[in-house]
């Protein structure tokens, strides 16, 4: 979807800013599934051993996995000549729109790598001092307790300072740790209320057609109300605050649905459709890493082409970029998650492919 979105460059003379709500809703859809994956972690790691090593080992095995990556890619950019700045190396590139130009694709990692840092610490200092009885209760507590603390911010801070939708609120670190931590509630209640959660399971289908309309439902009001992110959005109350809670409750409601779908389950290992999906989820990370440079770099130089040139450019560029993912993944990702593995305990740490 983010592809998709990003794809609009190629054809400039065109307004093709509706195809944005790709990115919109498919970021939320990444906050929401990694905040799920996350939470199982936390819950079978942090939580339950409740103690600063199994935190420290938590922080090695998330970082190990993302920043080797990042940092990597930083790297060549600025062997590229592309103007860098130090607040891209701690993750607050995010404050200044000028330091964020270096990586554009980077807002969506940054809040991610400090939702790691700070939400982890938090709920491990809650059990630590509190010692609940009922662990799953004070867990989902605590969640939507800081969801309805962000959220609250989020309209303050958009009443008061009337920011801009896009750099103002969509990409402030902590204006949207609602969405992952909406991710996490989904793991408490997986975890903690499995009956509960089975009985959603069972209505899947249900859960699934909802999930797709709301979600097209979005995308329309997106498009036809809020003009695709144009101007409007920015004098627009509801889409710089409540909308992305939308957005955020429709997607859950999707990765329950898809999570429990027998389809999607019973899909057989050597299947093609099972090892495609499976190349695209492993080099997910690199393609959303690398895309967004390559594609600014080649459609600028594209200024008379033909629509059908611009086309069989921008085919011939993702599939140089999914072919750049598979040598990232095979020789930084793979390596780094081998050595991760081999450094953190497997004994009290859940091994993860995420």
């Amino acid at each position: 979807m983010v592809l998709v979105s990003h794809s609009r460059m190629f054809f400039g003379k065109y307004d093709l800013q509706w195809l944005s709500y790709n990115g919109l809703i498919g970021v939320e859809i990444f906050f929401v599934l990694s905040g799920f994956l996350i939470g199982r972690i936390i819950i079978d790691t942090l939580i339950t051993d409740n103690s600063w090593g199994s935190l420290v080992t938590f922080y090695k095995r998330r970082w190990m996995r993302t920043l080797p990556l990042y940092f990597f890619v930083t790297f060549m950019l600025v062997l590229l000549g592309k103007d860098f700045h130090w607040s891209n190396i701690i993750f607050l590139q995010n404050f200044n729109a000028s330091h964020l130009n270096f990586m554009p694709v980077s807002w969506s990692l940054a809040i991610e790598e400090w939702f790691y840092l700070i939400i982890p610490l938090l709920l491990i200092l809650i059990f630590r001092t509190l010692k609940p009885k009922n662990g799953g209760r004070m867990f989902i507590s605590v969640c939507i307790a800081a969801i309805l603390v962000i959220t609250l911010t989020r309209i303050i801070y958009v009443q008061m300072y009337q920011p801009t939708w896009d750099f103002g609120v969509r990409k402030q670190i902590f204006l949207r740790f609602d969405a992952l931590l909406f991710g996490v509630i989904l793991a408490g209640v997986k975890t903690y209320y499995k009956q509960f959660y089975s009985e959603i399971e069972k209505k899947s289908n249900i859960l699934l057609v909802t999930s797709i309309v709301g979600l097209v439902g979005c995308a329309l009001f997106y498009v036809l109300y809020l003009e695709a992110g144009k101007d409007y959005m920015n004098h627009s109350f509801f889409g710089r605050t409540l909308f992305f809670s939308v957005i955020t409750v429709v997607s859950g409601i999707m990765i329950i649905s898809l999570e429990s779908n027998k389809w999607t389950n019973q899909l057989p290992i050597n299947s093609a459709f099972y090892k495609s999906v499976t190349y695209i989820s492993i080099t997910s990370y690199a393609v959303y890493l690398v895309h967004y440079e390559l594609f600014i770099a080649v459609q600028k130089y594209m200024t008379d082409s033909s629509n059908l040139t611009r086309a069989f450019i921008l085919i011939l560029c993702i599939v140089v970029v999914y072919g750049v993912a598979y040598l990232l993944n095979t020789y930084i990702e793979k390596p780094f998650m081998k050595l991760r593995d081999r450094n953190t305990s497997k004994n009290n740490f859940v091994i993860s492919k995420n």
